[in-house]
């Protein structure tokens, strides 16, 4: 129920990013209310210039709410219009990127806030002599103010974040983040041995929709006493269908369980798998880079011909995967015990470099700088690359190659292409000799 809970409040944060300014204006009624209605003996502590009049306070609380809701209807039309933007020239799935970075809901929640404000201020003034000195009109002054600094604010980070390059950078330096910690729980993760004696169980899915997260603590606490390993095979972000295998449980031997005992523990395992209908653009590394590859095929495509944001978007994308594919191992450890392990396993060095360049080179039609950065992009990723990465790597290197020099025939772009090949094919040389050394 907890995890519903909190799911519920995940699923609809853009309402909460509003509301948090309706409890801001309640907050401010209250606060008029006391000085103006329930304690106005506090004003003789105010000073003069801070008081208006209640007929001045009534005309400029008019006006103000006709301009809030003025600027309401024109920010939400502002919002629209940029998301309409980012959905065609950059990617759909970056339009919460582009809302939580603007804080857009924040700036029209301060308008819809300030529009409530007037129009409550001047039902609580209906009663108030005209020539009696108030507060809500000062209120209202200050909170004119702190809203045209907010829209300063939002129209600087708009422009900051419809820059083609800023978006890219900012994709970047938040997937770059996710693959640090993604690199260091790689390397300090570690499986249980072999056992021949282990029995493994697959756990399904208990309903339908992405992978969200994983309840360590719950599964820790089902498998409290038992020596098991639970290999979670479904990434987080992948779709999942209702009793679709999304894991491997692992009995070693020791306590003995009933078929009724391990049943009932493979369903609560299962529980503990969080699916919901929204992917986890949060936690996801690979979202990131799927963002960088819907960049590059939208800049490839007839209608934008925009070859060297492709290019700079392989650049990125070669960086992060170099550094994701230096480690040895291809699954982190995301809680343990003295008895249980809970392991998930990424993407294989296949699936990643597919995932990400197949499109691009699909759609790169023959570019010869697009189809150069590839080749590029891959030959530094091999460079970054463990050990155990680097012949996968290799081979998708080999296939690559030959679908891309398909689009070419040539010699001024082949003998480029070419020198990329042997490049590649004498470091392959030289790591396997310092292998065999």
């Amino acid at each position: 129920m907890g995890a519903k809970i909190k799911l519920w409040f995940i699923n609809e944060k853009n309402l909460f990013k509003m509301m948090k300014y309706v409890a801001l204006t309640m907050a401010l009624l209250l606060l008029t209310w006391v000085f103006d209605h329930g304690y106005p003996e506090l004003k003789a502590r105010v000073p003069d210039q801070l008081l208006l009049s209640a007929d001045v306070t009534m005309d400029f609380l008019s006006n103000i709410s006709g301009v809030f809701l003025t600027i309401s209807i024109f920010s939400f039309t502002t919002i629209v219009t940029v998301l309409n933007k980012y959905s065609s020239s950059v990617s759909p799935r970056m339009l919460q990127t582009f809302i939580d970075r603007t804080d857009v809901l924040g700036l029209f929640g301060i308008f819809i806030s300030g529009f409530f404000y007037s129009i409550i201020s001047i039902l609580l003034l209906q009663n108030v002599a005209a020539e009696d000195h108030v507060m809500a009109g000062s209120f209202a002054i200050a909170y004119a103010i702190v809203a045209m600094i907010g829209f300063i604010v939002f129209a600087k980070q708009v422009l900051e974040n419809i820059k083609i390059s800023n978006i890219i950078e900012g994709v970047y330096t938040d997937c770059d983040a996710l693959i640090d910690g993604e690199v260091a729980r790689r390397e300090s993760a570690k499986r249980y041995e072999d056992d021949k004696d282990a029995k493994e169980f697959p756990v399904l899915a208990a309903t339908t929709g992405y992978l969200y997260d994983i309840q360590t603590e719950a599964i820790l606490k089902a498998l409290d006493g038992i020596k098991a390993e639970f290999t979670i095979k479904k990434r987080i972000g992948e779709y999942a269908t209702e009793g679709e295998s999304v894991g491997v449980l692992k009995l070693f031997g020791g306590k003995n369980l009933s078929g009724d005992e391990i049943e009932e523990l493979i369903d609560v395992v299962g529980g503990a798998m969080v699916i919901n209908v929204f992917k986890n653009i949060q936690d996801d590394y690979h979202h990131g880079l799927v963002i960088l590859t819907e960049i590059s095929v939208l800049a490839l495509s007839p209608g934008t011909k925009d070859p060297n944001t492709a290019v700079a978007c392989v650049n990125k994308i070669s960086t992060l995967l170099g550094k994701l594919l230096s480690t040895a191992n291809q699954f982190i450890v995301l809680k343990e015990d003295g008895d249980t392990k809970i392991i998930y396993q990424s993407y294989s060095v296949e699936d990643e470099l597919y995932s990400v360049f197949s499109q691009i080179i699909f759609y790169s039609g023959g570019d010869p700088l697009v189809t150069r950065a590839i080749l590029q992009g891959l030959y530094f990723i091999y460079m970054m690359a463990g050990m155990s990465a680097k012949p996968g790597v290799k081979n998708y290197f080999d296939s690559s190659y030959d679908l891309l020099m398909a689009n070419f025939s040539h010699a001024v772009h082949l003998n480029r292409f070419e020198k990329i090949r042997m490049k590649m094919d004498e470091r392959v040389g030289l790591e396997e000799e310092r292998h065999l050394a």
